[in-house]
């Protein structure tokens, strides 16, 4: 005789475990340490400003912006895009016609 395998538990358990990591993540400071080194990145760059203003160099922005752009497109988030503004045109012509015909019924 097979045991039933109870789905439920399993998922539970499952968030469970994400849970923990997220919050062990959370409490070590990883996000906190990430951002740090943003703004360490920042500091750096305003004091080669800095060094170049007082130096008399030729300053442009575009030097010191460190920006980084990742490109996370593809397919399906084309398609999720896609979707989402179908379904949004779809919403917001539906209620403004169904508003239409209740300001035509009963104003």
């Amino acid at each position: 005789m097979k045991k039933k395998k109870n789905w439920f538990l399993r998922l539970l358990s499952i968030l469970f475990v994400v849970f923990l990591g997220l919050y062990i993540a959370s409490i070590s400071g990883y996000y906190e340490s990430q951002v740090s080194n943003k703004v360490a990145l920042t500091d750096k760059a305003i004091e080669q400003f800095e060094q170049d203003v007082l130096e008399g160099k030729a300053v442009d922005i575009n030097t010191y912006i460190n920006e980084e752009t990742k490109d996370y497109s593809n397919k399906f988030t084309d398609m999720g895009d896609r979707f989402s503004e179908s379904i949004q045109s779809v919403l917001t012509d539906g209620i403004g016609g169904i508003w239409d015909a209740i300001k035509v019924l009963f104003f």
